[in-house]
């Protein structure tokens, strides 16, 4: 408890957040937002704004993901955000869709936790997230899964299943799932499953391919696997989901 107080006395005198903010912005593929309780941006790193496709932070100032990202992807960022701030417990670790539209499916790891006042009040949410693209420049905390999740990330249109990524990564199936849990916060299938989703958001962004091509290229069994994984994650079905990018 002493040492506890010694933290909050200290955190207490800290007059200017500049030193921080500062280093934050030399981290180079980690970002970091602090919003308020209506989802505005008050502090955002290099790394998070750029995410946002402006060339400062002083442009997304008082702005939400709604002014930067298509609305069914923003309506999924900021509905985690209330979930913080209106039970106050953090999301550790989960994984979702890059904010970057790129020709590669990518996903981040991100957490976020709530911001209160002296008084204990919820006053915002803070967050950081950094992507997962299967590189080599995966945490070193991913340790063997490292290779599993590389296949992931390069062969999600093969069969892979929880028993093969196990092999990849030289564990057992039940090491391999628990580690992976700990980790990303989410099952071996449900981390494939984003990554074919976002392969195929990206074909749907780019082309105009029947669905059911995009379907079976990405590693779905048919349409309708797709269309419930596609509309379970993205909150639209893949034809909405053309129609509104094909409409911006």
């Amino acid at each position: 408890m002493k040492h506890e107080q010694l933290r909050q006395d200290f955190l207490a005198r800290i007059g200017d957040l500049s030193p921080f903010l500062q280093l934050l912005d030399l981290v180079p593929d980690v970002g970091f937002f602090l919003k308020d309780l209506q989802g505005r941006f008050i502090i955002q790193n290099r790394r998070a704004y750029e995410c946002c496709h402006v060339g400062s932070e002083m442009e997304t100032l008082g702005k939400t993901d709604r002014d930067f990202f298509p609305t069914d992807q923003a309506q999924v960022y900021m509905e985690g955000d209330m979930q913080v701030m209106r039970t106050g417990e953090p999301i550790i670790n989960a994984i979702q869709t890059s904010p970057e539209s790129l020709a590669e499916p990518e996903l981040i790891l991100f957490s976020k936790v709530p911001v209160r006042d002296r008084e204990g009040t919820i006053i915002g949410v803070a967050g950081i997230h950094r992507r997962v693209d299967g590189s080599s420049s995966q945490p070193k905390a991913y340790g063997r899964i490292s290779r599993a999740i590389d296949a992931i990330h390069h062969r999600f249109t093969e069969s892979l299943d929880s028993a093969m990524l196990a092999r990849l990564a030289g564990l057992s199936r039940s090491q391999f799932d628990r580690h992976f849990q700990r980790l990303f916060a989410t099952t071996p299938h449900e981390y494939l499953t984003r990554v074919r989703v976002q392969a195929a958001r990206n074909l749907l962004d780019v082309g105009d391919e029947p669905i059911t091509v995009i379907a079976l290229r990405c590693g779905f069994y048919d349409h309708s696997h797709f269309s419930r994984n596609f509309r379970r994650l993205m909150g639209v079905s893949p034809t909405t989901y053309r129609k509104r990018r094909i409409l911006t």
